[in-house]
């Protein structure tokens, strides 16, 4: 009897202690994705003169501010999951156009889509490295199917952005200079006397500089280098004098009237009256303030070389406040 308890409390410690072997640990998840970092440039064509009087697109310059985004589906990063939607990441290109992001990736390699934003602009000029405003221009982007490895680096190359949809600078055009000068006047009126046997008073007008300094204003249809109107400004001299250069082109040029306006804003001021006797200088009789009316003049066919010295502009209407 000993001996059957015996050998029954032996074989109880044995299944015990063999139950206690075969226990199963836990399982832990490790995630085995690292980064790609995934870099490139963007540039877009200007508008340079070749040289030989026309121009060029071949010369390229940074394109800033460009969107570049990089998707990836998260069954790509996870293959044996049932994890679904998609990681987006997005960088911007700087002042150099170069942009970079970092993207996570595995080492076997995912799949991204790559896009790089288009965006509208206007497609500038170059001259003499003074960039100018040009026409409004659409710049498309692209897309494409990347491979990323984790660890790695992907140069996605440089992308240049072509404009389109916009009138470009014609050929051939020869780009110089025209002056344009005259003085700014306002209107007085103007009695004369003359004393002694042949007494008698006359009654006229006469015209003074407008003050120093004076903003004149010319408005020229077709700028060679913007392909628009142009705005120019200059300021008159103590005699009421101004000169403006004026960027043209040689004359027969197709598409070039080369036509401008010339004027001066309202003045505020008195309309005096100067008095003269005998021939002597004139003594000003000053009148109530008021407002000289704008006015204008006209400068037509502007092309290299010419030069316009009679542009004169006179100021002859006033109202009193």
């Amino acid at each position: 009897m000993k001996k059957s308890i015996l050998l029954l409390t032996l074989v109880t410690a044995a299944f015990f202690s063999c139950k206690k072997k075969t226990t199963a640990t836990d399982f832990t998840a490790t995630d085995v994705t690292g980064t790609t970092t995934v870099q490139g440039v963007c540039t877009k064509n200007i508008v340079t003169p070749n040289g030989s009087g026309g121009w060029t697109t071949a010369n390229k310059v940074p394109a800033t501010n460009v969107l570049v985004q990089m998707k990836v589906n998260k069954n790509q990063l996870y293959p044996n999951s049932i994890a679904q939607g998609a990681d987006v990441y997005s960088a911007t290109t700087g002042t150099n156009g170069a942009w970079s992001m970092s993207v996570k990736s595995t080492a076997n390699g995912v799949n991204g889509y790559m896009t790089i934003a288009g965006f509208n602009a206007t497609q500038d000029t170059l001259i003499n490295g003074n960039v100018k405003a040009g026409l409004w221009a659409n710049y498309f982007g692209t897309s494409m199917n990347v491979t990323l490895f984790m660890g790695t680096t992907y140069d996605a190359g440089t992308y240049n952005f072509a404009a389109s949809n916009l009138n470009t600078n014609p050929n051939n055009i020869m780009i110089g200079t025209a002056l344009v000068s005259g003085t700014v006047g306002l209107q007085h009126w103007l009695k004369t006397v003359v004393t002694g046997t042949a007494a008698s008073t006359s009654f006229g007008s006469t015209v003074t500089p407008i003050q120093a300094g004076t903003t004149v204003y010319m408005s020229f249809d077709m700028d060679p280098t913007l392909m628009a109107p142009k705005m120019y400004t200059a300021t008159t001299n103590s005699s009421g004098g101004y000169t403006i250069s004026v960027n043209t082109v040689a004359m027969g040029t197709s598409g070039f009237n080369q036509d401008a306006t010339i004027w001066v804003a309202d003045h505020a001021g008195t309309k005096d009256s100067i008095q003269t006797i005998n021939g002597g200088a004139g003594t000003v009789i000053f009148s109530k303030p008021g407002v000289h009316g704008n006015a204008s003049t006209a400068a037509n066919a502007l092309y290299n070389n010419e030069i316009r010295n009679n542009a004169h502009i006179t100021l002859t209407t006033f109202t009193a406040n």
